[in-house]
């Protein structure tokens, strides 16, 4: 039996910080790197392409000291936590051991510094909590003292879970232990990878501790002035977020002044499929930004705006006057082009004030970040002058310049970042540091005037100043001169032709000669943190600062984009109208030719005796989709207070929007498309009001077509009779176009048929479709000639039997009952044997990734075909 390895005494200190911090990687500091061992330096070698070495055969790899920011980074990217592990006690001497501790804890949802963040996008930290069966959900960015919080009764997870994290997008998410298994939570939590999440013990969560943290942070009696009660649900998710800043970052957050606490009623509800198939803020390509609707709106210049136009997309408003309010300011600057060119130029310099206040009240803030400070400042301060005679901007500039101008008399206009290099303080803001300044930059001059005071006192007008290694500064006198020597002078060296000496003066200047660069590197440090604690006092002015400059970038951002993109003020009211005339799809017309773009028009509304439905069908490629999104994105736009894509458009808020527009397998979840289609679809017909807008598209193309069918007509009755909500419905299903309703308009995709050749003219215009033109599609996307061909001929065999065997359906009204025919299943009787198309399955079946649940579906239906029933 081998021996065990003895463990040295720095692998033992190494495994027993490790055991303290077992769920984060820890960079420990042995020089002038930061180490890993073990599972820690498998993993990371293995994330960053590091090279994997060995220690006393154990894994090892590590990072330069100096470097090492750009590494975490990628490790915050992977959703990884980094304990930084310290040298905190004297270096030892060889074979010694020196001390080392975690200082800190960086974290994705807790990373201040620069390099670590996504500039214009904020990086939330978030919690969820279940408490006496309501669901409390909190997040913060200390960076920016962003904090909020709502609640919903726990029964609602499915619902409001996955929106709420759509929302706010958290890079990190803390949960109880209680909740790990939680189906719901699990499931939302797989359909977003990127978020880290953490799990803790439930007795971390205890109100009454929550509750006292919180009124200790915003220095209070009680929560009231938040909206909140010592049992409000919100308590027990934003306390523990307060707890878990101060003890990961090592900190406190003295920015975080206060929480905002909403609620569904104040916003747009727009749950996470409908966010993703609009591409607000993500493209359902790769992920990205681009040919997303914040791509075609954001024209913001800092990353204050930046951050507040996603939120305001994310997050559109319920209240009329207050969008209204936005509407005006947009206006104001989309008639005064010059106005809003001025204000775009001074805007372009205004660096992120919101996260530079932040790094001073946590004491992080370098002396670049306060000149950062004052040069955008001082371009807000240009910004407000162009302002001064309109409403858009209310707050007194007193403060904002006090701060301008403390920081530039006291901050040299090119500081160093680092307190130990100096070039941190002005000259002229400390007589002291000016001082060392002159002894150190001048202190040839000073001994000149000092030996000129030695000539004249001594009488000796040949005295010199020498200086050595060894001795120093040294008077010498030559021979013929020692009889002059006065008291004063000490002897320090014998020479031949001369004599050196000293003075108590003389040894004064060289000790503050030789002390001046430390008294420099020390004063500067103790004087800057003077400023910078001055300037801590004015963090709240600052934030409330920051929040008037990114609510100008964006009315400036919504105003370009107007101009540029031909975009015009809608009407916004209480009203239950839906009237856009000519509308466009914004982000489509962006990415074509100038005028290609076809407009078109929509007309419903949910009030009484009004047309509240507009079923539409018409061939795919025709421009069903587009005509649904934008007439949904239409509306976000309208609701964030923006101009729209639209000749006019008259809009009565709604209070959600739902777009199930495709869908997808999620294998992962062992859920077919036609399951999510259903899932969605049912979360639509659970939750949509008389106020809403319902946008769907394809309901029930995942199964056969009578069942599909069924859903179809099902859902457009339940729409029309018990919700009544403005909805526009696509479908394949011409059969649908038979209901009759006096709040149902039939619409379709117009097709010109010229001598064979089909041309889409992606206009929408009442009526119903003669034909899905699927065939000509399939054509156009290059399918064989020949397997064109046997579809028309199969199609044309399939029409006439449906003409020979009607079916009828009753359609459920509320007025009263109509029959109509329904085309039978979408088979072709004698073509070919039930045996030959179940083989023909069997053959092009898949094995290697069909559901076990997709093959037992499989097998009962041929069951069932070959049996005849």
């Amino acid at each position: 039996m081998a021996e065990p390895v003895k463990l040295t005494p720095l692998m033992e200190q190494y495994i027993n910080i490790k055991k303290q911090h077992p769920d984060e990687v820890v960079f420990f500091r042995l020089g002038d790197f930061y180490e890993m061992f073990f599972e820690d330096a498998v993993m990371v070698s293995r994330l960053l392409n590091l090279t994997l070495t060995h220690r006393a055969d154990s894994p090892m790899c590590g990072v330069p000291y100096h470097a090492s920011k750009v590494y975490i980074a990628r490790l915050l990217r992977f959703g990884k936590k980094i304990a930084i592990c310290e040298q905190v006690g004297e270096i030892a001497p060889a074979g010694g051991l020196t001390e080392r501790k975690v200082i800190e804890i960086i974290t994705p949802g807790t990373a201040v510094e620069t390099e670590y963040l996504e500039q214009g996008v904020n990086n939330f930290l978030a919690c969820l909590n279940v408490y006496h069966g309501k669901a409390g959900f909190a997040y913060i960015d200390v960076t920016t003292s962003e904090f909020k919080a709502t609640s919903w009764n726990a029964s609602l997870m499915q619902e409001y879970f996955a929106k709420e994290l759509g929302r706010c997008n958290p890079k990190e998410l803390l949960l109880p232990l209680s909740l790990k298994e939680n189906s719901v939570i699990k499931n939302t939590l797989e359909q977003n990878p990127s978020i880290s999440v953490s799990y803790y013990p439930d007795w971390h969560f205890n109100a009454e501790s929550s509750f006292k943290k919180l009124t200790e942070q915003f220095k209070t009696a009680n929560l009231n002035s938040f909206g909140l009660t010592d049992q409000s649900p919100e308590i027990l998710p934003a306390g523990f977020l307060l707890e878990y800043l101060e003890k990961t970052t090592n900190t406190q957050v003295p920015h975080v002044k206060g929480i905002s606490v909403y609620h569904d009623s104040e916003y747009v509800i727009i749950d996470e499929s409908s966010r993703r198939n609009l591409e607000i803020i993500y493209n359902l390509r790769d992920g990205t930004t681009q040919f997303s609707l914040l791509d075609c709106m954001n024209y913001t210049l800092t990353a204050m705006g930046n951050r507040l136009i996603r939120s305001w997309l994310l997050s559109p408003l319920c209240d009329v006057k207050k969008i209204q309010k936005r509407q005006n300011h947009v206006q104001l600057l989309f008639k005064d082009n010059e106005l809003l060119k001025e204000l775009r130029e001074y805007l372009a310099p205004v660096l992120d004030i919101e996260r530079l206040a932040g790094r001073i009240a946590m004491e992080k803030a370098h002396a670049k970040d306060l000149q950062a400070l004052r040069c955008s400042i001082d371009s807000w301060l240009k910004v407000r002058e162009s302002l001064k005679d309109k409403d858009l901007v209310s707050l007194p500039l007193d403060d904002a310049k006090y701060i301008s101008d403390l920081i530039l008399q006291s901050i040299h206009e090119d500081p160093a970042t680092s307190l130990t290099e100096g070039r941190i303080i002005k000259r002229g803001w400390s007589q002291e540091l000016d001082h060392y300044y002159d002894i150190q930059s001048n202190f040839n001059q000073i001994l000149d005037e000092y030996l000129e005071e030695e000539k004249v006192k001594t009488g000796i007008q040949n005295l010199k100043i020498k200086h050595n290694s060894a001795s120093g500064y040294v008077l010498e006198v030559t021979k013929g001169k020692l009889g002059s020597v006065p008291e004063h002078f000490i002897m320090r060296r014998s020479l031949m032709n001369a004599e050196r000496y000293t003075t108590q003066r003389l040894q004064e200047l060289e000790q503050e000669l030789n002390s001046a660069s430390s008294k420099i590197i020390e004063t500067e440090k103790a004087l800057f943190l003077e400023v910078r604690n001055k300037l801590s006092e004015y963090v709240p002015y600052l934030m409330e600062l920051s929040h008037e400059i990114s609510y100008v970038d964006v009315i400036c951002s919504f105003a370009h984009a107007a101009i540029i993109n031909r975009w015009v003020k809608p009407e916004v009211n209480d009203s239950y109208k839906f009237k856009i005339e000519e509308g466009r799809h914004p982000v489509v017309e962006k990415h074509l030719p100038s005028g290609q773009f076809v407009p078109n028009s929509i007309n419903i509304s949910a009030e009484d005796d009004s047309v509240s439905f507009g079923l539409i069908t018409g061939p795919n490629m025709a421009g069903k989709s587009t005509y649904l999104r934008q007439s949904a994105l239409i509306t976000l736009m309208a609701q964030t207070g923006s101009y729209i894509p639209a000749k006019s458009a008259v809009i009565g808020v709604v209070d959600k929007i739902f777009c199930r527009v495709g869908a997808s397998d999620n294998l992962a979840r062992g859920e077919s498309t036609f399951l999510v289609e259903m899932t969605e679809t049912a979360l639509i017909l659970k939750s949509s009001t008389r106020r809403s807008l319902v946008i769907m598209d394809e309901v029930g193309r995942g199964t056969s077509t009578e069942d599909g069918l069924s859903i179809a007509w099902a859902v457009s009755e339940y729409l029309l009779n018990s919700v009544q909500s403005r909805t526009l419905f696509a479908t394949h299903y011409h059969e649908l176009t038979r209901i009759e309703h006096k709040k149902l308009k039939l619409l379709c995709m117009d097709v010109k048929e010229t001598g064979g050749d089909i041309i889409f003219l992606r206009k929408i215009k009442e009526g119903a479709a003669e034909n899905s033109y699927g065939i000509h599609v399939a054509q156009l996307a290059g399918i064989p000639e020949s397997v064109i061909d046997r579809a028309n001929v199969i199609l044309e065999q399939i029409q006439n039997k449906a003409k020979d065997n009607p079916i009828v359906i009753e359609s459920k009204k509320t007025e009263k009952i109509i029959k109509v025919e329904e085309a039978p299943k979408f088979t072709a009787p004698g073509l070919f044997s039930d045996e030959e198309i179940i083989l023909d399955e069997i053959l092009s079946c898949d094995v290697d990734n069909i559901t076990p649940m997709n093959a037992m579906n499989l097998i009962s239906r041929w069951k069932k075909a070959l049996s005849g029933r």
